[in-house]
Parts: structure tokens; C-alpha cells; sequence
């Protein structure tokens, strides 16, 4: 079963996930998301809004430096940025972007009275996902 979830992340980051710039996104802790599953991407204070979505690729796990070998070619980051990031948590996980889509406009949260964003991330509300997008 496909699942859509809302991750929180700073705008720059993505954004380089939605304008190609970067194919990868990496979290430090396990996860439910798999291949096929929709990705919201919700922008973090100050910008508090949903800016677009992605579909998950490839899942890769391991210890911070297998996943930085894996996915290295194919972001914008150099080394120092993400295995330290990586070490920091438990159990580092990078996912695929398949199918970057940024929503025009962006959808301020504000104006979506249901939705309290994530810390990390959180399933989706069905109605984010029937209502809004």
C-alpha cells in the first residue's frame, strides 16, 4: 500500500530536492516511508508552508558513511554536511526523489486549520491529501 507523508525540512534544502539539485533526502532515525510512497514537503519556520512533493526512489540504509558512498554523485552536499548529520542519529536513511513536483503557489499553512506540522514527519491527513492537493 502507498502511503503520502508531510516531512518538515528547511526551505533551501527543499527546494534542492524539488529543482534537481539534489536526488537524496537524508534522516538521521528509522522510518515507515518506502518505495512508491508520497513525500510532502512542508518548510519550516519561517516559511511554514507545504512547497511540493516528490515520490520515494530507491530506500538506502546503513551506517553514515555506506549511505554517503551510495548517494554522493548524485547531491548537491559535500561530506562534512551529511555524515556528521548522519552520525547524529541512530539510523541513517537517505530516500530517493522521484518525481519532483513544486507546488505553484506554495500552500501557507495557515489557511489548512486541521494540519499541525510534524517535527520530523508525520503520515499525511487524508484530508491534506483529498482536499488539498
Amino acid at each position: 500500500m502507498v502511503n503520502s507523508y508531510v516531512m518538515s525540512i528547511k526551505k533551501e534544502y527543499a527546494l534542492n530536492l524539488l529543482n534537481g539539485k539534489s536526488m537524496w533526502e537524508y534522516r538521521r532515525r528509522k522510518s515507515k516511508i518506502k518505495t512508491g510512497d508520497k513525500i510532502i514537503l512542508y518548510a519550516t519556520s519561517p516559511d511554514k508552508e507545504l512547497i511540493g512533493e516528490f515520490i520515494v526512489g530507491e530506500v538506502i540504509t546503513g551506517n553514515p558513511s555506506e549511505v554517503w558512498e551510495k548517494t554522493k554523485k548524485d547531491i548537491c552536499y559535500e561530506i562534512q554536511e551529511v555524515v556528521p548529520y548522519l552520525q547524529s542519529g541512530n539510523y541513517p536513511i537517505a530516500f530517493q526523489v522521484t518525481k519532483p513536483k513544486k507546488y505553484k503557489p506554495s500552500i501557507p499553512i495557515s489557511t489548512i486549520p486541521y494540519f499541525k506540522p510534524p517535527m520530523s514527519y508525520c503520515k499525511a491527513p487524508e484530508q491534506l491529501i483529498s482536499g488539498m492537493l
